[in-house]
């Protein structure tokens, strides 16, 4: 049994998936513990996993890309002590994008450490950096812009890091000669989307694969309230409307106007911008499975996050999509290409008008949404990470450590 620390910083989105994965490691014998906040320590201790906490919350209000930067900044070296606390006996650290100071402790405690992504982050000429832009810059523009921007976003951390290794007794070592270092060991990372989604790019590294998605275990219909039951089984599919941890000046009424005027059954989601609406057809909550309320939506309206795509994406129903920021203008466009959906709204441009026009157009999506779901059900993303995951919880002991990598913690990778 293998011991196995996931390490994941950020919202219900960022851990959720990980959560998933974690638990179908139990279910095959490891013990596994999740690093995250302790604001979120009820989704990993319902998936049976052990939780530790890192020292930061980002609390009220909409997380945008540059609050989040700041925020954890501030504590960035607390957050390395605290992953460092609990990998005392770890034989794997998992690590999501934002957990890479768990590679730094990895190195010192001469263990694997690997990478689990939800988003592309991988430089290619296929596309642009998905946190940038969708906008091509040109095959060689987009590798280019994808080495800049990672590099660039650890700019912030660069000196919390650099001490964070002084103390692990590690030599210095920069960004960009840890990700070049990453490079030249091949350093693993496992990608949590579906390649029926994001199709691998031909310069995509084998050790870096597209697996598809990490779904939660399916819990059935008891999942949702009893209010909300009633309430689909009361009427035609409605329409959904919700935007997770994205806020914007004035979007209550916004909703409020458009379902008004469409005069259709609603279910919206307070989420972050404490969204509300009138009407005996409208139906407000709080948090709700999205795996068992979207398959019965009429249409999907969500600000682009990662797991909400996924989740409509899977329900087989079309989606409207108003991305603010970080990866959510990438999902919007591939929900587009997909043909799951209608072009994307930025938030910032959303008005009631062309949100109902957005919402009465999105019928004409429904074959291209029940398309790529038939696609998603046949892949097993748990299955195919758990595979990669296993070469390096396997890896055997070499009697010349002094010949591996720097990085890959005295194990050579089957």
């Amino acid at each position: 049994m293998a011991h196995v620390v996931i390490v994941t910083i950020g919202t219900r989105g960022d851990v959720v998936p990980y959560a998933s994965l974690g638990a179908a490691l139990t279910a095959a014998g490891d013990r596994v513990t999740v690093v995250t906040h302790a604001s979120l320590r009820a989704y990993v201790e319902e998936a049976g996993l052990g939780h530790a906490a890192v020292p930061v919350e980002f609390g009220a209000g909409p997380l945008t890309s540059v609050r989040f930067a700041r925020t954890l900044a501030g504590r960035w070296l607390d957050v390395g002590r605290a992953i460092a606390a609990a990998s005392g006996d770890a034989d794997l650290l998992v690590l999501a994008p934002m957990g890479t100071l768990g590679y730094h402790v990895a190195e010192a405690r001469r263990i694997p450490s690997m990478g689990a992504f939800l988003q592309p982050l991988e430089p290619t000429r296929a596309f642009p950096p998905p946190l940038l832009t969708t906008r091509s810059l040109g095959g060689w523009g987009n590798r280019v812009a994808a080495r800049a921007f990672r590099v660039a976003g650890q700019v912030p951390f660069a000196r919390a890091t650099a001490k964070f290794r002084r103390e692990l007794g590690l030599h210095p070592l920069g960004v960009r000669a840890t990700f070049r270092r990453m490079e030249e060991e091949r350093w693993p990372v496992v990608h949590g989307f579906s390649p029926s989604v994001v199709p691998p790019p031909e310069d995509w590294p084998a050790h870096r694969p597209i697996t598809g998605y990490w779904w939660p275990a399916p819990t059935g219909q008891g999942g949702l309230s009893s209010r909300v039951r009633a309430f689909l089984d009361g009427g035609e599919p409605p329409i959904f409307v919700g935007f997770g941890s994205m806020a914007w000046p004035g979007l209550t009424a916004i909703v409020g106007a458009a379902l008004a005027r469409l005069g259709r059954r609603a279910v919206v989601q307070r989420g972050t911008a404490d969204l509300s609406a009138d009407g005996a057809n409208v139906l407000v909550v709080d948090a709700e499975p999205h795996a068992e309320l979207f398959p019965r939506m009429a249409v999907v309206v969500h600000h682009g996050g990662a797991g909400t795509t996924a989740a409509a994406l899977r329900a087989g129903v079309p989606s409207v999509v108003t991305p603010l920021t970080a990866d959510q203008p990438f999902w919007a466009s591939r929900v587009a290409t997909l043909g799951a959906g209608p072009p994307p709204i930025p938030l910032r441009r959303l008005t009631a008008g062309r949100l109902v026009a957005a919402i009465e157009a999105a019928a004409a999506y429904r074959e291209g949404a029940e398309a790529i779901a038939r696609r998603l059900a046949t892949e097993d993303g748990i299955g195919a990470a758990i595979t990669e995951i296993r070469r390096r919880t396997t890896a055997t002991p070499e009697s010349d450590s002094a010949e591996l990598p720097p990085g890959s913690g005295g194990k050579r990778f089957r």
